[in-house]
């Protein structure tokens, strides 16, 4: 009878011995769980800290890239006006008096989209520039070289309200081109 009892308590500390090895592992992923979930949090609060205090030099670039976006924009609204204004006298000389009409409506309109943000630009003198190429109408029977040279006094006093352009920033290429 005493095998029979010692198989019975192999049998219970076997047993026991698998539940404990169970429990061991439980606490193991519940340990490995918390431990991972705490440097997480610990990371995530450092990570952000991190950005909130690099915040103010972020903000700053933004606004003068948006800046530099304004003025880039406003330049290409004033040198396509400027374009549509050549492009009239170039309709006046082939006799294309549609044309013409059409591209001084379109210097127009890209005038009035000029937006001084900035207080770069004399926009009241823009505005008024805009409001009498607005209402210039390119006639059939009117002496066509003074309608000319009003277009060009257009054009002098608009290269007056162009800032000039500051240093071009290009951005170096990847690669270098091929030959």
């Amino acid at each position: 009878m005493s095998e029979a009892a010692d198989v019975k308590t192999t049998d219970i500390n076997n047993k026991s011995s698998g539940f404990s090895k169970f429990k061991k592992i439980l606490i193991g992923i519940v340990v490995a769980t918390i431990a991972g979930a705490a440097l997480y949090g610990a990371g995530w609060w450092q990570g952000r800290s991190q950005f909130s205090s690099d915040d103010e030099p972020i903000k700053q670039e933004l606004q003068q890239t948006k800046e530099l976006l304004n003025t880039a924009t406003n330049r290409a609204y004033l040198m396509e006006a400027r374009g549509d204004l050549y492009d009239v006298t170039v309709n006046l000389d082939e006799r294309n008096f549609g044309m013409a009409n059409t591209r001084l409506q379109e210097a127009a309109a890209a005038l009035g989209k000029v937006e001084d943000t900035d207080s770069n630009l004399n926009i009241s003198k823009i505005q008024e520039l805009q409001k009498v190429v607005a209402k210039k109408n390119i006639n059939v029977a009117v002496n066509l070289e003074q309608q000319r040279n009003t277009v060009l006094s257009y054009i002098n006093v608009l290269n007056k309200l162009i800032p000039a352009e500051g240093n071009l920033e290009i951005p170096a290429a990847e690669e270098a081109p091929q030959q």
